[in-house]
């Protein structure tokens, strides 16, 4: 699953990128993991738009719980998988150097109109 979600990232967010995985809760998952990238702005030191942290929540993954499967007629013992969720707008963010996701939700035109369609 790491290696899964290290080459998306990359290829989404760019080679550069350095990424680090954080233990969480996911209620469907165990064990569940946070993906931070570091900030596209900052380069990592540290700015407004990463709160001076030097990293972005991406994403959240985990492995899939045994009783999910169950629950979905499928045996634990014999399949297994991985689930992720992506925020789209920090992906928008990555690509177009958005510096403040707000701006996505503020339906100014002016701002809206800079994108190719």
């Amino acid at each position: 699953m790491k290696g899964t979600l290290e080459i998306f990232a990359k290829k989404i967010i760019g080679e550069n990128s350095k990424l680090r995985f954080r233990p969480s809760y996911f209620p469907f998952t165990e064990p569940s993991y946070e993906v931070d990238v570091s900030c596209f702005k900052c380069g990592g030191k540290g700015c407004n738009l990463c709160k001076q942290t030097g990293w972005i929540e991406v994403l959240g993954s985990g492995i899939v719980h045994p009783n999910v499967l169950r629950m979905c007629g499928y045996d634990p013992e014999t399949y297994s998988g991985f689930a992720f969720g992506v925020g789209l707008e920090r992906i928008a963010m990555f690509k177009y150097g958005i510096p403040d996701m707000r701006y996505l939700y503020a339906n100014d035109i002016r701002f809206l109109s800079q994108f190719d369609r």
